[in-house]
Parts: structure tokens; C-alpha cells; sequence
């Protein structure tokens, strides 16, 4: 593949650096994992080639024999540490490079083709945690084009060399992680499961389960255990570094706050003849605290009912507790469940991060979990449970060491589902919880960022919750709310370019919208397409109005036909508050590009997007006709992804009022037009009852859009939610009709205003 892709990029001016243990000695070549090292060896390459603009690296593909998943654990987190070392050193080249022009940071693995999500059996998943580093740098390093790229291990050199030179060149900001199955580019997405309280708890946990729990005797992991005992009066094993075999000092046996207790440490260290240091006073306090908080979990533990042992000893080595564990088990029972809960941070922003940090949080989590899952037997097993977080999932500012961590946990769920598929596992990936350790002021900054915490109580039943079989064959999960977006990196205004392939098998709605026995684009899902990926470039922005829409020349789809089309989007406008685009879609003509559409797209600053406003004036009602037989008489000629109009509720010469419900369509059927803030599905159907309007007063003539003046967005429309359409005729001829539409909830709130919408007249035109 090296070889491939340093022929594609041609004349560029291309450096290998070959990682330590590496066979290749071509270019240069590292001898050890030091940030010592990696600091000297950058700066060698730079005095001889100048500036580093951007960065590639690409992950050897590993597989496993048998079932020693671990067997190039070591291996890999060696290349993963010297990728996370090089990005220190490589932040302030690149951020600098990248305020002037296109600068990268980019990872390519080979693993599935699923970002080490898919049915390998023999897949070694530690590189996967690759995606975890660069989803933080995206958020670090706004001025950085970031992205993860992984393929089947069967793709070819050249298939690989083509694909990433593309994703290279890519100004989509809004794609971190890339997947290619066979020639099939895949992205990641989540499947939202509304849970219906109270949700009854069927599980293959009993009251003879003898459950091994990481970290569980204090923090998040122990609310989550202690609510399964009260379920569940099951045995637990509770594993923690904390020594609790000591006598509490009279003077903590109160409830003192922080400062009381430290002072009553001090007084005593000094009552008693012995030097006082600080570090003495915190050690000894640490202790007290965790004493008490572990000897309250185990409390609410029995008297829930369950039996529990908790043993002293070091996750990350499995030596430090296996006999307290077999001692463990022979009072409870062998071991037929694991809850992973340990964890440790180090945040700091990449350039201040050093390796031991790197070591101190990888070791917690993947050496943990090797730790447990070697000293028990996996054929007893029930349940594997990991809490893995939404910073490797999203990426979060500070936290590239844990991302990576969470990430390969994450994915050696997926892979531990593959070789054991009667065990129940999840890796839980939390969000934020609001627990003693967030300060009022942190939870303000928190909500000020869009992020919603997890409260104990509901993040321990939506613990619970994870534990019914209905959820047994999901091994990755998020529980909570997101992190927040990173924030927009402006400098000077841009041009950007986007190309993308579009055929009917990569876009399954488009066979809902069929004329004429040809799969047409709709003008919303092409207008979405302008619109949402200007928003990706700027995550912190969202699309707010769309003027000056034109339909030049339609996209017809061919069966088994792909066909090449180019987005340019142009910065008109860019302030901190608003950027604007002129937007086209386009397609290589024979001596000019040929346009198809094109749009003036304007995206706010979220902080800064206008209140939903309420509707002033009342909407007519009183249902006329059902809405669904538009799509049975041939009134209407769309599918099921379109089919939204279920009442008329009233009509006149002057006007049309509409209940719609954008029907769900599923993210693969969305295809290549993913609903993001605009539904465009939505926007469809309000169009449609511009068609119905039109046939109702022109003898049955068919229409078609034309062209829109102007869009506003104040709320993303949802699938399945009942909205009222209300549409006002401003012009009307045998020719054409021009309208404003207005779509409002029950309440009134206006979710999207659009005015001087013109769709053509004929009576020549038919569906089929």
C-alpha cells in the first residue's frame, strides 16, 4: 500500500518514516517510541525537507490465530503510542500550516472495512483505537482536516492508494471515520431506542450470579451495581486498588466536610510528634473517604440482599488479586459475569500530554480488561459489560489518551460478540454524569455546550435496562447525551469541492421516487445535500435560511448506472455569527460544466440561531379528505420514504392546509442524503401538497419544482412527528403556481418558513 500511494500523490514531496520493529528501512526510520526520540527524528525531517503540511499514517493489518485475541497487543499499542507521540509533536506545524491552507492529520487502517466493527473473527482490534486520536484532534485542531479511514483486509494496494488519496483531498468536515467494504464507502451512525418506563427487566442475571465488577466499589460503576442488587440480589465480587483493612480515626467517623476532616488529619499528624506535609494530609484523607464510600457500597449491597467480597489488587496486573479472587469464588461461586468499570483520566490538550500519561491510561482499560478476563473461565459466562465513554464515540478536547482507550474497548466488544455469541456483551459508552465531581459552575459550562449529564438515578436504570436480552446481540451502546461539537475553525473565506458518485443501489429512497419509470433526484434531497454540507464544514454552525434555489437540469438515476457529480461551495460571507455559500451542483460537460442546481446557503453560529417564532394567525381546519389515498388515485406518484400527507384539512382557491408525518426512513435507505438538520423527506411532502393544490384548480395538470425564493429553518423537523402544513397561493396560471408554505406543530412554534415557492404547471406531464 506505501508503495501505491506514494506513486498517487506524484510529485508531491512524500517522506516515509518507518515506526520502530518496522521491516521496511526505506526512507527514515525511528529506533524507539520516545517522545525524546520523535521530537529529534521530526525535527531531522524538517531541516531536510522543510515544513510538515500533513500527515498520513498507515496501520499494519494484524489477525490473531485461535482465540489469542491478545497476541500483538503489545505490538500495537507500541505503533498506536508512537502515532499519538508524533501528533504532539506535529500540533503546532500543523495548526499553523492549516490557518493559511489545507493541512491533515490522517489514520488508515486495514482491518474489516467497519472500522473494527464488522464479523471478523481473528480481527486484532487494538489499532481501532486510532479512531478515538483522530475524532480529538478534530476538536483540538480546528484548523486540521482530521480523519480515520479503515479497509477490508482484502483490498487491493491501488483500490487502497485511490480511496485515500479521494478522502484526502475531501473538504467534508463533517466525516470523521471512513469505511470501505469492497468498493461500498460506509460512515457511522446511531439507531435511537426510546426506552418505555418503567421497561420490565428480563435477564439472564440471577440471584446465583456471581458478578466481578472493576472499579465498582465507588463512583458511577458502584451507583450502577448497587442499583442491580436491588433488582437483583446477586453476588458480587467487587475489585479496587483501595485499602480498606485499617481502623477509621475517631475524629472521621462524623460526616465532616472536606476541610473539617483535612484539619482534623493535620491536628492529629501534629498531636501525634509526626511531620505534616500536605501530601501527607491528602494521602490520609483519600483513604479515609475511600474507605467509607467502599464500606457503604458493600453495606447497600447486603441489604439489598446480595452477597459480596470485596479484594484489594491492581487491575491492570492480574497477579496483584487472583488469589483473593479464588478465595473470592470459593465462598460465592465461580465468576459468570464482568462489569469493566475502572478507569483513568490524564486530560490535557495533546502538545502537554507526555507518554507515561499515555501508558497510565491505556493500561486501566485494555490491560484491565485482559487482567479479568483472563482470571476467570469465559465458557461460565453470562455477561460481559464494559463502560467505555462517548469521548472515543465523539472525541472530546483533552482526552485523546482515553478516546483510544474507550475505542479499542468498544471494538473488542464487537469482536468478543463474534467468537462468543451467546454472551450477553455491551460496551456501554456513557456520557457526562452529573455526580458529586461536577461542581454548579462545570454543570453550567456543560449545558452552555449542549451537553445534557447523566443523572444517578437514570443513568443507573438505563444500566439496568441494558442488561434485558433485547439488547443482548447490541455490543456497543450510548448511554447519555453527547459531548459538545468542536468549535469552527473561520480564517479566510474558501472554496470548497466535493465530489460524489450517485446511483439508485448506494440510495435506496430513490426508488420512492420514480418518474416516468426513471429514479429522479428530488430538488429537497439535492438542495439538503448544498445545504448540510456546508454545516459540516463548520460544526458549531447550522444551516438557518436557503434563498434563491434553481432547478437547472434535473439528476436522473439509470439503473446500474453511476454517474459523477461536483458540489462547489463558495464563501460569500463569513463572520462569526454567519457564514454564507453559493452553492452549485454540477457535472463535467462537453466543454463547460453542466449545472443542475444551485443555492445561496446560509449557517449560523448555533449560538446565535433565531427563537422558533409562533404563528400569528389561525389555521384553518376540519378534516376534508384522507391524505393517504393521494398516493393510491395517482394523484401523487411517491413512495413509501415520501408518503406523508395523511389529511387535507381544508382547501380554497386562496390556500391549503395539510396534517403531515414524515414517515421514518432508516439511515441506510437514506443513502448517500442523510437527514442531519434538514429533513428533507419533510420538505417533500409540503411540495406535494403544492402538486395537489395545482391539480384540484388546473383540471388535473401535473407539476414539478421549480425554483424557491427562500428557506428558513428554525427547528429540525422529525420523522413521525404530526405537523401542520399550511400553504398560501401568491400566484397561479396555467403555467405556473407560486406559494408560501409554513410548517407549525400543534402548539404553533414554526419549525420552516418557505417563501416564493414556484413549481411549473402542465397538463402534458404524467407520472408514468
Amino acid at each position: 500500500m506505501t508503495e501505491a500511494l506514494v506513486n498517487k500523490f506524484g510529485d508531491t514531496n512524500v517522506v516515509l518514516l518507518n515506526l520502530p520493529n518496522s521491516k521496511t528501512r526505506e526512507g527514515y526510520y525511528l529506533s524507539e517510541c520516545t517522545d525524546l526520540a520523535i521530537e529529534t527524528m521530526l525535527a531531522k525531517i524538517k531541516e531536510a525537507h522543510g515544513q510538515i503540511s500533513s500527515f498520513i499514517h498507515l496501520h499494519p493489518s494484524f489477525s490473531f490465530s485461535g482465540r489469542r485475541f491478545d497476541e500483538h497487543h503489545k505490538a500495537e499499542l507500541q505503533i498506536i503510542k508512537s502515532v499519538f507521540l508524533i501528533a504532539k509533536h506535529l500540533q503546532a506545524d500543523l495548526n499553523k500550516i492549516g490557518e493559511h491552507e489545507y493541512a491533515r492529520f490522517m489514520t488508515v487502517s486495514q482491518m474489516d472495512g467497519f472500522l473494527g466493527k464488522g464479523t471478523r473473527n481473528n480481527l486484532s482490534v487494538f489499532g481501532g483505537g486510532l479512531t478515538g486520536l483522530v475524532k480529538c484532534l478534530d476538536l483540538e485542531w480546528p484548523s486540521v482536516f482530521c480523519r480515520a479511514v479503515d479497509f477490508s483486509e482484502n483490498a487491493s494496494p491501488n483500490f487502497a492508494a485511490e480511496n485515500i488519496f479521494k478522502e484526502f483531498h475531501d473538504s467534508n468536515r463533517g466525516i470523521i471515520e471512513v469505511g470501505y467494504d469492497g468498493d461500498r464507502r460506509v460512515t457511522t451512525t446511531e439507531t435511537v431506542d426510546t426506552v418505555v418506563e418503567p421497561a420490565e427487566l428480563q435477564t439472564k442475571i440471577t440471584t446465583d450470579s456471581v458478578i466481578l465488577v472493576s472499579g465498582g466499589a465507588k463512583g458511577v460503576t458502584a451507583t450502577c451495581i448497587k442499583a442491580l442488587a436491588k433488582a437483583i440480589p446477586a453476588r458480587f465480587i467487587l475489585l479496587g486498588r483501595s485499602d480498606i483493612n485499617f481502623e477509621l480515626p475517631s475524629y472521621a467517623s462524623g460526616n465532616l466536610d472536606e476541610r473539617a476532616l483535612k484539619s482534623e488529619i493535620l491536628s492529629n499528624l501534629k498531636s501525634s510528634g509526626q511531620k505534616a506535609s500536605l501530601a501527607d494530609v491528602k494521602k490520609i484523607y483519600n483513604n479515609i473517604i475511600s474507605k467509607k464510600e467502599i464500606e457503604a457500597t458493600l453495606t447497600a449491597l447486603r441489604q439489598s440482599g446480595s452477597q459480596v467480597v470485596y479484594i484489594k489488587g491492581d487491575v491492570t496486573n492480574a497477579d496483584s488479586f487472583q488469589e483473593a479472587l479464588r478465595n473470592a469464588e470459593s465462598k460465592l461461586g465461580k465468576v459468570t459475569a464482568i462489569v469493566h468499570g475502572a478507569g483513568r483520566l490524564a486530560d490535557k490538550y495533546i502538545q502537554d500530554k507526555s507518554a507515561q500519561d499515555f501508558d497510565n491510561v491505556i493500561s486501566v482499560k485494555l490491560d484491565g480488561l485482559l487482567s479479568l478476563v483472563r482470571s476467570v473461565d469465559v465458557n461460565n459466562l453470562s455477561h460481559l459489560i464494559l463502560f467505555s465513554s462517548v469521548a472515543g464515540y465523539y472525541g472530546n478536547v483533552g482526552q485523546t489518551d482515553y478516546a483510544i482507550a474507550n475505542e479499542i474497548l468498544s471494538k473488542a466488544a464487537h469482536l468478543f460478540k463474534t467468537n462468543h455469541p451467546d454472551i450477553h456483551i455491551s460496551a456501554i459508552n456513557w456520557g457526562a454524569w452529573d455526580s458529586g465531581m461536577v461542581s454548579g459552575e462545570l454543570k453550567a459550562q456543560f449545558e452552555a455546550m449542549g451537553v445534557k449529564l447523566v443523572n444517578s438515578e437514570g443513568g443507573a436504570s438505563m444500566f439496568l435496562n441494558q442488561l434485558n436480552t433485547r439488547y443482548e446481540n447490541e455490543a456497543s451502546v450510548i448511554i447519555g447525551g453527547t459531548l459538545p461539537a468542536g468549535i469552527s475553525y473561520l480564517g479566510a473565506a474558501k472554496t470548497h469541492t466535493i465530489h460524489r458518485s450517485i446511483n439508485v443501489d448506494h440510495n435506496p429512497f430513490l426508488k420512492d421516487h420514480v418518474i416516468q419509470s426513471k429514479a429522479v433526484l428530488p430538488v429537497v434531497n439535492a438542495v439538503g445535500w448544498m445545504a448540510q454540507s456546508c454545516e459540516r464544514l463548520y460544526p458549531d454552525f447550522q444551516v438557518f435560511e436557503i434563498t434563491d434555489t434553481k432547478l437547472y437540469k434535473g439528476i436522473v438515476c439509470e439503473e446500474n448506472n453511476e454517474a459523477e457529480y461536483t458540489l462547489v461551495l463558495k464563501e460569500e460571507m463569513k463572520t462569526e455569527e454567519a457564514i454564507i455559500f453559493k452553492a452549485t451542483i454540477q457535472s463535467e460537460g462537453k466543454k463547460l460544466p453542466l449545472i443542475h442546481y444551485k443555492a445561496n446557503i446560509q449557517i449560523r453560529n448555533k449560538r446565535h440561531l433565531p427563537k422558533a417564532p409562533q404563528l400569528n394567525k389561525a389555521i384553518p381546519t376540519g378534516i376534508i379528505e384522507d391524505g393517504s389515498l393521494l398516493y393510491q388515485n395517482g394523484a401523487l406518484f411517491h413512495g413509501p420514504s415520501f408518503r406523508g400527507i395523511d389529511k387535507i384539512l381544508s382547501y380554497d382557491e386562496h390556500q391549503m392546509t395539510l396534517s403531515c408525518k414524515a414517515p421514518f426512513v432508516s439511515r441506510a435507505r437514506q443513502g448517500q442524503f442523510p437527514v442531519l438538520s434538514v429533513n428533507t423527506f419533510f420538505s417533500d411532502i409540503q411540495y406535494q401538497g403544492m402538486v395537489v393544490w395545482v391539480q384540484k384548480f388546473n383540471e388535473g395538470a401535473k407539476s414539478l419544482p421549480l425554483s424557491t425564493e427562500k428557506v428558513r429553518l428554525y427547528e429540525p423537523i422529525p420523522f413521525e412527528k404530526e405537523m401542520l402544513v399550511h400553504i398560501t397561493i401568491k400566484e397561479s396560471t396555467p403555467f405556473k403556481m407560486v406559494a408560501d408554505c409554513t410548517v407549525v406543530d400543534k402548539s404553533g412554534k414554526v419549525y420552516m418558513e418557505t417563501i416564493g415557492a414556484a413549481v411549473t404547471v402542465s397538463k402534458q406531464l404524467q407520472w408514468n
